[in-house]
């Protein structure tokens, strides 16, 4: 039986869609390096819960992909979640690890300020259903 857990799979085929789409000049981050350069894409939390069947195991995953800006106002962040939203939103990305996207939406997108009055944050929820390709 093929193992369910489909994040890092995920992980890097959307990695791979935001730097094709060239969002935030390609600063996308797993580890966000100190100090980080501005504007820039990071990856927040996964969880995933597994579908099991008989001789199946797929995976549902709640993704949260972050935007972030220093910029004045709150213009760049917005571009930021739209173009997140863009490049994955109905995607079809290959994945590896014999797993497959089934389908992959954006169902939501929040903008917030951050408490330390400089940094526009962008909070994008990414779906994603997955199933064994082999």
């Amino acid at each position: 039986m093929t193992i369910a857990d489909a994040s890092l799979p995920l992980q890097k085929a959307i990695l791979s869609a935001l730097k094709t789409a060239n969002i935030a000049g390609q600063r996308i981050y797993d580890a966000v390096p100190a100090p980080p350069v501005f504007p820039y894409v990071s990856f927040g939390p996964f969880d995933v819960l597994t579908d099991e069947a008989d001789e199946y195991e797929g995976s549902d995953a709640t993704i949260q992909i972050d935007g972030w800006s220093r910029a004045t106002g709150s213009v760049e962040v917005k571009q930021l979640g739209r173009a997140i939203r863009a490049a994955l939103h109905g995607a079809s990305l290959p994945l590896d690890e014999n797993q497959r996207l089934v389908a992959l939406t954006v169902s939501s997108v929040r903008y917030t300020n951050d408490p330390d009055g400089l940094t526009s944050h962008a909070i994008v929820t990414v779906r994603a259903r997955t199933e064994p390709s082999a």
